[in-house]
């Protein structure tokens, strides 16, 4: 499941047109960090930022995912998925093998990933959790789960369109896995 994510250059030029007007901190998002989303406001779309991770409300622990699949029937995300979904735009998103290592996935189109999110406000802070998925034949060698994605074409209606959310939930982004990068010393 995700628990990191990039952000960088490309992901500031794409929040630009829905309001994003702060420089954004490129590198890894993790978990309890603030991070850009794009979410429903009023009849449009903007950008703001959302911390990481909502608060179990009986164990007091921190979630970062929820199931697509059974997100609905969790009294915890049941209502964020019909009216407070949003979009965590990416460059890239890292996953770790059995071994610890580190594999990075990204767009099979090297364009930006749209990863699918839903939030509540804790307190008056807004906090989000990313969507996640069985794995597909790219990600299952690695995880038995990953985020759910959506195109660009489809982040109006993931947003604005209560009654298709179901279906935009079963797209198929194509992804593309980076072999890690052994490490080595020159002493």
């Amino acid at each position: 499941m995700c628990s990191r994510y990039e952000i960088g250059d490309r992901v500031q030029r794409f929040l630009i047109p829905y309001g994003w007007n702060q420089q954004l901190r490129a590198g890894d998002v993790h978990p309890q960090e603030k991070a850009p989303v794009l979410t429903r406001d009023g009849g449009g779309i903007s950008a703001c930022s959302m911390a990481w991770g909502m608060t179990h409300p009986n164990t007091g622990k921190l979630i970062i995912n929820a199931r697509e699949e059974t997100a609905a029937e969790k009294p915890m995300f049941s209502r964020s998925l019909r009216t407070q979904r949003c979009i965590l735009p990416a460059e890239k998103f890292y996953e770790w093998d059995a071994d610890k290592h580190k594999i990075t996935f990204s767009a099979a189109d090297n364009g930006l990933l749209y990863l699918c999110g839903i939030y509540r406000f804790e307190d008056t802070i807004p906090h989000f959790v990313i969507l996640t998925k069985a794995a597909d034949d790219v990600m299952r060698p690695v995880h038995d789960r990953m985020s759910a994605m959506i195109r660009e074409k489809d982040i109006d209606e993931w947003l604005l369109d209560d009654r298709r959310v179901q279906d935009l939930l079963k797209s198929d982004v194509r992804l593309v896995r980076h072999q890690p990068v052994e490490e080595f010393s020159l002493f």
